[in-house]
């Protein structure tokens, strides 16, 4: 395709180029994964649209965050960086990403026909993950487009309390056939603001405490020290 400098497309990817920090050696890769079908038949023209880049993209993405939260976090088995990942790649963060960083604003679609949901944001994201792997010839690039918007989601998914250490705890002990406890050790604070203070016991004997505003903070906690004091998670 032909660019006018005028045009629209071209002030388009150029705006996009920007925003994400990555110059194309081949414009018309960028252009594809931002053009959304109904922008080419309100063009009256053929070509190519987001969508097979997008196929491409999403393997890349899932290889990318799995590669990364296999490295860095040892502590964790394959069915729980599955969870991370799955939670991590899916529509609603990257539907944000491509919100705050704008580049919403410059995709080609027909407004009058189409609607931007968060899944097409998200895969315009994947899309653009494609463009910048085939433009380069390789990993690197795509890679570190990536994590550039997705590892503060990573670290977040990793801290999230979500995490059940509790119930891991007591998969642990069961196994190892231990009895396993939590006693309530102090309570302090006005009625509107205790904070909570939990033993955790195995087989009668103290192993620690933990604090938190609820019981089962403080339980969720304990569990988490108990796991790294048996070595079955690593110390942060």
């Amino acid at each position: 395709m032909k660019y006018n400098n005028e045009s629209q497309e071209l002030k388009n990817v150029k705006a996009i180029e920007k925003i994400i920090g990555y110059t194309f050696n081949d414009i018309q890769f960028l252009q594809r994964a931002i053009t959304h079908v109904s922008y080419n038949k309100m063009m009256g023209k053929g070509g190519d649209s987001y969508q097979r880049m997008e196929y491409l993209g999403d393997a890349i993405l899932d290889f990318v965050v799995a590669d990364e939260l296999y490295r860095n976090y040892p502590q964790f088995d394959e069915g729980r960086l599955s969870k991370f990942r799955a939670n991590i790649v899916s529509r609603e963060p990257l539907a944000k990403i491509v919100d705050n960083s704008k580049i919403s604003s410059y995709v080609l679609y027909d407004k009058g026909a189409t609607i931007l949901s968060k899944k097409i944001k998200s895969d315009f994201f994947e899309s653009i993950v494609a463009a910048i792997y085939l433009d380069s010839n390789g990993l690197k690039s795509a890679k570190q487009f990536i994590l550039k918007y997705l590892k503060p989601y990573i670290t977040a998914e990793i801290k999230n309390d979500n995490y059940d250490y509790k119930s891991m705890l007591f998969e642990y002990c069961n196994l190892k056939k231990w009895k396993i406890k939590f006693e309530e050790k102090s309570v302090v604070g006005p009625p509107h603001d205790f904070t909570f203070t939990m033993e955790l016991l195995i087989n009668d004997e103290v192993i620690c405490e933990a604090s938190g505003k609820k019981k089962l903070d403080a339980e969720k906690l304990c569990s988490k020290m108990a796991l790294q004091k048996f070595g079955e998670i690593k110390s942060e």
